[in-house]
């Protein structure tokens, strides 16, 4: 199996990394423990601590997946932009990779067609990639 290319680790990551942001957004959410019970003040300011610690890690992951975002919107290619952006869940709720074959009936394409203009759009993330480390 040959070594992934920076922009196929990067896309690979968009969509785990959107399931996670939306566990962390619930942990945050969860509600303050049942009525009626008091928490000791150490226990307060432990759960502020955990607060802290999980804000900070969802505010870190979710400034990493629009960083990632953001360089798809660069793909020069409109379809090639397209088609990654169907397959690596950048569009509705971002927690789903679409199948090629599903992006190829939306878009009215061959599966042969999606996969070259899948090709395309992972090596102009990748020149836009190496383009950013100069």
């Amino acid at each position: 199996m040959a070594d992934l290319s920076p922009a196929e680790i990067l896309l690979d990551s968009l969509v785990p990394a959107q399931r996670l942001i939306r566990r962390l957004q619930a942990v945050l959410k969860a509600p303050n423990p049942y009525v009626g019970v008091d928490l000791s003040p150490e226990a307060k300011a432990a759960r502020a601590a955990f607060q802290s610690v999980v804000q900070h890690d969802l505010d870190e992951l979710t400034a990493q997946r629009e960083k990632g975002v953001a360089l798809v919107k660069l793909i020069p290619d409109t379809t090639a932009r397209t088609v990654i952006k169907l397959r690596y869940g950048l569009v509705g709720s971002g927690c789903e990779k679409m199948p090629h074959f599903k992006i190829g009936e939306a878009l009215h394409y061959s599966d042969k067609t999606i996969f070259r203009y899948h090709q395309k759009g992972i090596d102009q993330l990748n020149q836009l990639l190496e383009g950013e480390k100069v």
